[in-house]
């Protein structure tokens, strides 16, 4: 009798664990980001003629996505030369600054392209740079001209 019952049990459980796969299963697959992909932002950064002749080949550069209606940290970015100019960039969530703060968990973005002399991240005085218009994470092809030196 004791024997039947443990059957009895174990069927039930057996049966609720096969309704709730079959129920997972059925969801659509749109809902789902797939594991390991995140959304990224390719484009190219330039320098427009006014300002080729400044600095050096070995300046910093530094290209980063700023969230455009929140806090100034990047929530990506990479670095580069100004002898790789024109550069052509790619950022994603790898290139995130912190695991908790991804470029593909905000809604819009501003991509920077910065030229430092001093080759820290930190904007100062004669650094040159150039912004894009505001782009959502999954944007390819963004454009971005450095054509303005910081005061």
């Amino acid at each position: 009798m004791a024997d039947k019952f443990l059957m009895r049990c174990g069927l039930l459980a057996f049966g609720l664990v096969l309704a709730v796969a079959a129920s997972v299963q059925a969801e659509p697959a749109a809902s789902v980001k797939p594991i390991g992909q995140s959304l990224a932002i390719s484009g190219t950064v330039s320098i427009a003629p006014s300002l080729a002749g400044k600095g050096s080949a070995t300046d910093t550069l530094f290209v980063f996505a700023r969230e455009t209606s929140g806090p100034p940290m990047p929530v990506a970015i990479m670095r580069a030369t100004k002898k790789d100019l024109p550069f052509t960039f790619r950022l994603d969530d790898s290139n995130s600054m912190m695991p908790s703060r991804t470029l593909s968990s905000v809604a819009m973005v501003v991509i920077v392209a910065r030229l430092s002399k001093s080759g820290q991240a930190m904007p100062q005085s004669g650094d040159l740079e150039g912004m894009s218009q505001p782009v959502k994470p999954g944007t390819d092809g963004v454009t971005v001209v450095i054509d303005r030196e910081r005061p």
